[in-house]
């Protein structure tokens, strides 16, 4: 004996619905029986929700309905159906609610009475059904096909469809579409063929159909068998290659061409026994018009329970709190904000569907990795939109293939094995349907109409626009736990895979849309805490990127471990986690990657630093605006050596290289400042003299085919470090910092081009091999950098341009090839500084606490360590020494 567990199973058709109430455990439907409802597959969003209402309102009159645990659907394709979106378009079935949201309009209606409704594709389902309760229960690899109007196949594993393309599985697990004879498989497979087929043979004699041509040949008509022969003769020649490579111990019939499968099932097998390959047990379904309803809710049952709340991110970093303060002085702070003044930033789910309720049609873009699903779902459950007949449409289900997206993508993705890329020169439109797009429209008949999804602008609906925003930092983090994947990709890949494509695809072209958007984006959203999102309106999104972009601004660092990774930042700054393994890189001023803070009222709403460029990139750059646009062209950051390894030796590529080869408009020209370190730190820099580059490169050869270490330093330098110390590393120098180092790297703005050439036959922290870029190096490292010329053209001679009582001003002179230049203020008391024009990068690297007063009249305390930038446009302001020891800051800025 057995506890029921009561499911309901929805199988929707062309014309009507069939439903039943399903006991998952047992297989079977519960006394009721099966029930139709009709349905006009043209009519109206609201007709067809009518439909699906009266389906409900009749289902919730079985004697078991208060047992329900879910609703399960058997649905035609094309649908989303992991997240219940209509995308069928084009076939006046379904067309109305293309791109509707049909499982959150469900779940409104069913208004709470069950659990979640999950749909699967009706072919699909009538496999699973069979598999679970029917004629191929108990198989281990199993083919099942419909034939009726249509023909339909599902290819299963253990029970799981297999819809992986591969040799032996076609795309999708579709055979419908595969070329054969004159045409494509459906064209011979289906009612259609023996209808065309009988006319041809009787000279124009009309049938209703299959079984009437079945009812013929049942009693010798020769026209009608032989039909049904050459039917089989067909189905075995088209079908063997499939039965072959997939190799199933069951083939299932179902459809109703199946119906007369004693007409041509013995035929079949005995050409397949002709064509030489072992037949499987071939028969007839079980369950017939049961099937796709019992599967439906059996998939259900099963996708229900193991919906468990899944890890949307995966790192060590705390998540971003909603709320902070501002640090005590001389106390670093991971969560700096720029002054908005009060009742500026809204919390809650409430006061976003408040917003969306007072606008009635709304429009929700945003970055990728937003779990929109999430949103959705909390907004539906908020009272604002409690009540009401809210539609929310995808504008996914205008998005092109994810095969399709893929192919047009390719020439900018590199080699398989190569972890760079080419910089994109696609638009976001390129991803999506013009005619889909244009097809989406608002439902007349509801209360409330969102578009929502990345890319929802597109559609050009005339409503208010919401942006959602997610830190980089928040996206790799979700991509990483398989919470989010690449833009119109349709399965999470490996991380390396993902962030190559977000950052030569993805971020360029989502980049791009965010500025086309940014005048017209009435509220933003901070997307990085689901279920809990705060938001400001677009208005002071504006006025503070413009207040920013002439007074200063500090990015929000983040911070990642490394298999060199070491202690110091874990040890010197608070709030972070203690437990993670080490700390490798604090991204201090990586503009691509960081997200700039808003503070009002204590909240902190978080928006990409890409907004503050695409606001007013003159007022951030000065005078050299023209030359970098919107490309930030300094970087500050951390690596942390303390107690850890080496880096690897490597180089990064010369400027006509990066342009060509990955569409970079300017190379990793970098430097190291020593923050910190312990006494025998040292860099490596530069090529001894006797530098053989043919046995440099064998010895790298060797060492990456046959893990054989190396004495780096027979073809290296090694130069002991200081604090303090100033290297310098234009493109193409052979450099690594060694253990026990905190650098501080001042760098253009590029940062993933690094070749590693040599890295000390260690795995990643990940266990997995780190990739090297041996080739990439010898195409770019200068050998003539060695012997006597690197201690005098590669570590910086600081040179005093102006003391007084105030400050001291040193120069710490870059390379030529450097585009930036860097002075060192010893600041006694406070001294005042003109832009003149450039935007200036600081750092404190020795003190406790600077304050910054602007010419506009703002104030802002900076701490040890901490970054912080002064645009162009501020004119002039005032540095002042907060302790009576004197302060060390160093400056950066563009020649």
């Amino acid at each position: 004996m057995y506890s029921k567990r009561i499911l309901a199973g929805i199988d929707v058709g062309g014309s009507h619905m069939s439903f039943a109430l399903v006991d998952t455990l047992g297989g079977t439907v519960v006394n009721e029986g099966v029930r139709d409802i009709k349905m006009d597959a043209g009519g109206s969003i609201s007709s067809l929700l009518d439909a699906w209402k009266s389906l409900f309102d009749d289902l919730f009159t079985f004697e078991n309905h208060r047992a329900i645990k879910g609703v399960g659907v058997s649905m035609p394709g094309p649908f989303d159906y992991c997240n219940g979106i209509a995308q069928i378009s084009g076939v006046q079935k379904f067309d109305a609610i293309f791109g509707l949201n049909l499982k959150q309009s469900l779940l409104q209606m069913l208004e709470g009475r069950v659990t979640d409704v999950v749909f699967e594709n009706d072919a699909t389902c009538f496999a699973l059904g069979e598999y679970y309760a029917g004629a191929a229960k108990g198989s281990k690899r199993t083919l099942v096909v419909t034939l009726g109007t249509g023909f339909g196949t599902t290819f299963l594993i253990d029970g799981k469809a297999q819809t992986e393309a591969g040799e032996a599985i076609p795309p999708n697990g579709y055979l419908y579409n595969v070329p054969f004879a004159a045409s494509i498989a459906d064209d011979y497979f289906s009612t259609r063929w023996f209808v065309s087929r009988w006319k041809e043979k009787t000279g124009g004699k009309i049938v209703s159909g299959v079984q009437e041509i079945a009812a013929l040949a049942g009693q010798g008509d020769a026209s009608a068998l032989s039909i049904f022969e050459e039917f089989a003769e067909n189905l075995s020649e088209f079908i063997f290659p499939w039965l072959k490579k997939f190799n199933p111990d069951m083939w299932v019939l179902g459809g109703n061409i199946a119906r007369a499968s004693s007409l041509f099932i013995e035929p079949l097998k005995n050409k397949l026994r002709k064509l030489g390959h072992h037949v499987p047990l071939i028969t007839s379904c079980a369950l017939w018009d049961k099937a796709p309803i019992i599967g439906a809710a059996i998939h259900a049952d099963k996708t229900i329970k193991c919906k468990e709340e899944k890890e949307y991110r995966k790192t060590t970093q705390f998540l971003a709190p909603p709320k902070a303060a501002p640090t005590s002085p001389g106390r670093y702070d991971i969560y700096p904000a720029f002054p908005l003044g009060c009742g500026k930033i809204c919390e809650g789910n409430s006061a976003l569907a408040a917003w969306i309720a007072q606008q009635q049609t709304a429009v929700i873009d945003g970055y990728e990795g937003v779990l929109w699903n999430k949103l959705v779902d909390d907004l539906s459950a908020a009272p604002a939109l409690k009540g009401k007949k809210v539609r929310w449409f995808h504008v996914s289900a205008a998005m092109k293939p994810a095969a399709e997206i893929a192919q047009m993508i390719a020439p900018f993705m590199g080699a398989s094995d190569s972890i760079f890329g080419k910089i994109t020169d696609a638009t976001l439109a390129d991803w999506f349907y013009a005619d889909k797009l244009r097809q989406m429209q608002p439902d007349a008949e509801a209360d409330i109409n969102v578009l929502v999804g990345c890319g929802a602008a597109l559609a050009e609906w005339n409503a208010p626009l919401a942006y959602v925003d997610l830190p980089k930092n928040e996206l790799q983090f979700r991509m990483r736990a398989g919470a989010a994947t690449n833009l119109g990709a349709d399965a999470v890949a490996d991380d390396r895979d993902m962030y190559k494509r977000a950052f030569f695809v993805d971020w360029p072209v989502l980049n791009a849309h965010k500025r086309t958007l940014l005048p017209a984006i009435n509220l933003i959203i901070d997307g990085q805490r689901p279920g809990n999102y705060l938001m400001m309106p677009g208005d002071d999104l504006r006025a503070g990127l413009a207040a920013m972009s002439r007074n200063f601004f500090r990015v929000r660092p983040w911070f990642e471990p490394g298999v060199w990774g070491g202690t110091w930042m874990k040890e010197h700054i608070d709030g972070l986690n203690e437990e993670a393994p080490n700390l490798a890189w604090s991204f201090e001023l990586m503009t691509l990657e960081n997200g700039l803070l808003f503070e009002s009222d204590g909240y902190r709403l978080e928006a990409s630093f890409d907004f503050l460029m695409y606001h007013d990139h003159k007022a951030v750059l000065g005078d050299c605006a023209e030359r970098f646009r919107y490309d930030f062209p300094v970087r500050f950051d951390f690596l942390d050596t303390f107690d850890g390894g080496n880096l690897s030796v490597q180089c990064h590529p010369r400027p006509a290289y990066i342009k060509e080869e990955f569409g970079m408009p300017f190379t990793q020209d970098e430097t190291y400042y020593i923050l910190n370190c312990r006494q025998d730190a040292v860099v490596y820099l530069g090529f001894q003299e006797g530098i053989n580059p043919s046995a440099f490169h064998q010895a790298l050869t060797e060492s990456e085919r046959h893990a054989k270490e190396i004495d780096v330093t027979r073809y290296v330098q090694k130069h002991p470090a200081k604090k303090h110390d100033f290297f310098l590393i234009p493109n193409g120098t052979i450099h690594a910092s060694g253990k026990d180092n905190l650098v501080l790297e001042i760098s253009s703005a590029p940062y993933i081009f690094t070749f590693k050439m040599y890295d000390w036959l260690r795995l990643d922290i990940d266990g997995r091999p780190r990739p090297l870029n041996v080739e990439h190096g010898m195409k770019n490292v200068y050998f003539e950098r060695k012997g006597d010329a690197v201690k005098e053209e590669l570590i910086s001679k600081p040179r005093v341009l102006s003391d007084d009582s105030a400050c001291t001003v040193t120069h710490l002179p870059t390379h030529l090839n450097h585009f930036y230049d860097v002075h060192r203020y010893t600041l006694k008391t406070e001294i005042n500084v003109e832009t003149n024009g450039k935007c200036h990068v600081w750092m404190l690297v020795e003190g406790a606490s600077v304050l910054l007063e602007t010419a506009q009249g703002m104030k802002q305390r900076f701490n040890y360590a901490e970054t912080f930038v002064i645009p162009a446009a501020a004119g002039s302001y005032t540095l002042i020494n907060e302790s009576d020891e004197p302060a060390l800051l160093v400056k950066a800025f563009v020649k």
